[in-house]
C-alpha cells in the first residue's frame, strides 16, 4: 500500500475544495418574463455583451492553458478561472435564448404585417374592380340614345310660336333644357294626336270616295257589254255613213302606248283633223309589242328610282 505525504493530502483537500454557490432565490411579487426583457434590452448591447462572454471565455481558457504548461500548482486561481467561464456559458446561453425569442418576434411581426399587406391589397383589388364596373356603367350612359333622339321635333323656335303657352311654359323650359326637351315631346304628341284623327277623318272620306267609285266603275263595266253590242248593230249604219269608230277606238288604244310627246302630237292632230280638215290623215306605225316593252321598263326604272330615294330620305334621317 502506498502512503501519501501530509502534503500530498494537503493538495487533494486543496482541489476538492469548490466556491460556494448560493442556491438561487425564488422572485415573489411580479414574475420575471425574458419577453419583456428583450423589450427593454438592446440587440447592440447584447452583440457587445456576447464578444465581452466570448472574450472572457477565451482569456480563461487561455489563462488555465498557460498554468498548467508552466507546471505551476493546482491553487485556487484555476477554479475561479473555470468557474468565471462557466458563468460566461450561462450568459452566453441565456443571450442565446434572447436572441431566439427577439427573432420569433420579429417573425411574429413580419407574418402579421404580411397579413395586412395582404388584406389591404385584397381590398385594393375589390376596389380597383369597383372602379372599373362603375366606369362601364358610366361609359353606358354616356353611350344611351334615347328613342326620342329617332323623332325630328319641330324647331326650339316655331315650338314657342306655334305650342300654346300651357305647353310651351317659356318662364321654366327657356332655362332648363331637360323640361325643354318635355315640353316639345308633349307639343310633337299633341300634334301627332291632331294629325291621327284627321289621317282617320281623312281616311274615313276616302273610303267613301272609293266605295262611290267602285259601284261607278261596276256600273261602267256593266255597259261596256251594250255599248259592244250597240256598236255591232249599228256596223252597218256606220260603214253606209263612212263612220269608222272600230278603227278609231282601236287607234286611240294604240295610241296609249306611244311617248308622252308623241301621244300629245297624236291627241292634237286627230282634234284638228275633226274640226278643221277632214282629208287630213292620222295614223300610227310601229310595233306595239315593243312599245309595251319599252314602257314596261320605264315603269320599272321609275319604281327602282322612288325605292333608292326612300332608302336615301331614310339614311339621312337616322344620320340626323
Amino acid at each position: 500500500m502506498s502512503t501519501s505525504s501530509p502534503k500530498e493530502k494537503e493538495k487533494k483537500k486543496k482541489r476538492t475544495i469548490r466556491p460556494e454557490i448560493s442556491a438561487p432565490k425564488i422572485q415573489t411579487g411580479r414574475q420575471f418574463s425574458e419577453e419583456d426583457e428583450v423589450e427593454k434590452r438592446d440587440p447592440l448591447d447584447d452583440l457587445k455583451e456576447h464578444k465581452q462572454a466570448c472574450s472572457e471565455i477565451r482569456n480563461s481558457i487561455k489563462s488555465i492553458s498557460a498554468m498548467k504548461d508552466a507546471g505551476k500548482p493546482d491553487t485556487g486561481e484555476v477554479e475561479e478561472l473555470r468557474t468565471q467561464g462557466t458563468l460566461q456559458f450561462l450568459v452566453l446561453k441565456k443571450l442565446n435564448r434572447l436572441a431566439h425569442i427577439r427573432c420569433k418576434k420579429v417573425r411574429d411581426s413580419t407574418n402579421e404585417a404580411k397579413q395586412k399587406i395582404d388584406q389591404y391589397h385584397l381590398q385594393l383589388q375589390n376596389l380597383l374592380y369597383e372602379v372599373m364596373h362603375l366606369q362601364k356603367e358610366i361609359t353606358k350612359c354616356l353611350e344611351f340614345k334615347s328613342k326620342d333622339e329617332e323623332i325630328d321635333l319641330v324647331g326650339v323656335e316655331d315650338f314657342y310660336k306655334e305650342a300654346p303657352p300651357e305647353i310651351s311654359r317659356p318662364e321654366v323650359t327657356k332655362n332648363d333644357p331637360h323640361q325643354q326637351t318635355l315640353a316639345r315631346l308633349e307639343w310633337e304628341l299633341e300634334q301627332r294626336k291632331r294629325l291621327s284623327a284627321n289621317f282617320k277623318e281623312t281616311q274615313n272620306s276616302k273610303n267613301l270616295i272609293s266605295q262611290d267609285i267602285k259601284s261607278k266603275k261596276e256600273y261602267l263595266e256593266s255597259l261596256q257589254p251594250k255599248l259592244v253590242s250597240i256598236m255591232q248593230a249599228t256596223k252597218p249604219v256606220q260603214e253606209s255613213l263612212n263612220m269608222r269608230f272600230d278603227e278609231i277606238q282601236e287607234q286611240h288604244q294604240t295610241a296609249q302606248h306611244l311617248p308622252q310627246p308623241l301621244y300629245v302630237l297624236y291627241m292634237q292632230s286627230s282634234a284638228y283633223k275633226e274640226a278643221c280638215d277632214k282629208n287630213m290623215a292620222v295614223s300610227i306605225e310601229g310595233d306595239v309589242e315593243a312599245a309595251k316593252t319599252v314602257e314596261s321598263q320605264q315603269d320599272q326604272e321609275q319604281d327602282e328610282d322612288s325605292d333608292s330615294d326612300q332608302e336615301e330620305q331614310e339614311q339621312s334621317k337616322r344620320k340626323s
